[in-house]
């Protein structure tokens, strides 16, 4: 029976288990090692920057269009409420089309937004993706020659 309750692993012996593995020594560079996940924890730190700003600006700019189309709406109810019903009827569908022209133009400049964050975000995080692959090829490859000495 187990001892601590608290510990729902302790029946597994995960040493035994790791060296079942078989898996390859590796004595790396602690240093290096360390500079690398600075690196990462660097970069993770700048596309989140990279997130956080695409998407305030992102933000800014539904703020922005809320606050026109509030304007426009009260605008036209004044526009409309002057002339008579045939006038407003033209007037009505005049402001509709406008409106639905702003809404494909404030769609589209959206996803332009959301597309740009997002590709700058991947971008910095396949850039150290790589590095850190072409890192860690080179602590093996450092390894492996030293072993051999």
């Amino acid at each position: 029976m187990m001892a601590n309750y608290n510990n729902p692993f302790e029946i597994f012996d995960f040493q035994k288990i790791l060296s079942a593995l078989k898996a390859p020594t590796f004595n790396a560079n602690s240093e290096g090692l360390i500079n690398s996940q600075k690196k990462t924890l660097e970069t993770l730190a700048n596309a989140s920057k990279v997130l956080f700003e695409g998407y305030n600006l992102l933000a800014k700019k539904q703020i922005e269009v809320l606050n026109k189309a509030i304007s426009n709406a009260k605008d036209a109810t004044s526009e409309i409420a002057k002339g008579n019903p045939q006038q407003s009827v033209a007037k009505s569908i005049e402001l509709t089309q406008t409106a639905i022209v702003e809404a494909q133009n404030i769609a589209s400049e959206f996803s332009k937004i959301a597309e740009k964050t997002a590709k700058e975000s991947f971008e910095i995080l396949n850039k150290r993706l790589l590095e850190g692959l072409t890192e860690i090829k080179k602590s093996v490859e450092e390894n492996s020659a030293n072993s051999k000495n």
